[in-house]
């Protein structure tokens, strides 16, 4: 529960609000939260955590969590069929969690159409500019609470995550608000591609900026 809740207080903002018919109830966190437990079992992806053990454990930590989940993330290995050999000549696809961004459970607040014009275009840059044969590593998710923004959290899990790239030599992909555009390119990500998002036509205000973002792999002394 604290991973899902963490992640939707981190989202919220215009571009939430327009995706949404309403306000997500406790159902549908919970609905979501179950289906993560569900995903941390497959394999090539990586959930993390940020634990402030300073603090208690919020409501929905578990009581060994050893103190507050501050910040999320989540890392896979994209087209990891491609690293083996023997195997069909088909073409390995980006994983279905990953085209669509959404779990097996659908929160009956979440407006897919309007979901679907957003990521429809990032997933097909995606696949344009990273193939479906060559393995790359990916950040999926990222999202830290309001609260203890600054606090280096996610760049904990940012120097894992590109840590683990290099050491598999792989090149890292992500999508990118504005907020988080500076960030990554400061770590060595370079735009590939950019969207904007226009909210009037689904009942918002404003446009969101989306960047297709790419690292090349570093070697790593062994």
């Amino acid at each position: 529960m604290s991973w899902t809740r963490v992640r939707a207080i981190a989202y919220y903002g215009p571009t939430h609000v327009v995706v949404h018919s309403g306000p997500i109830s406790e159902t549908s966190i919970r609905g979501v939260a179950e289906d993560r437990k569900r995903e941390i079992k497959k394999p090539n992806t990586w959930h993390w955590k940020v634990v402030d053990t300073d603090l208690e454990p919020g409501s929905d930590d578990p009581p060994n969590n050893g103190g507050r989940t501050i910040a999320v993330s989540v890392w896979s290995m994209n087209n990891v069929s491609a690293m083996k050999e023997g195997e069909n000549n088909e073409a390995p696809s980006i994983p279905a969690e990953k085209s669509d961004d959404t779990t097996g459970f659908l929160p009956p607040e979440l407006r897919l159409d309007a979901l679907g014009s957003l990521l429809g275009p990032l997933r097909a840059a995606q696949a344009s500019i990273m193939g479906t044969s060559t393995p790359y590593f990916m950040l999926n998710q990222l999202a830290t609470h309001p609260e203890h923004q600054g606090r280096g959290a996610a760049k904990m899990m940012l120097d894992w995550g590109m840590q683990k790239a290099d050491e598999e030599g792989l090149v890292t992909y992500l999508d990118s608000t504005t907020t988080g555009r500076p960030v990554y390119e400061r770590r060595g990500f370079a735009l590939a591609k950019a969207f904007e998002w226009d909210r009037v036509p689904w009942g918002g205000e404003g446009k969101e900026w989306h960047g297709c973002m790419v690292r090349p792999a570093k070697s790593v002394e062994k």
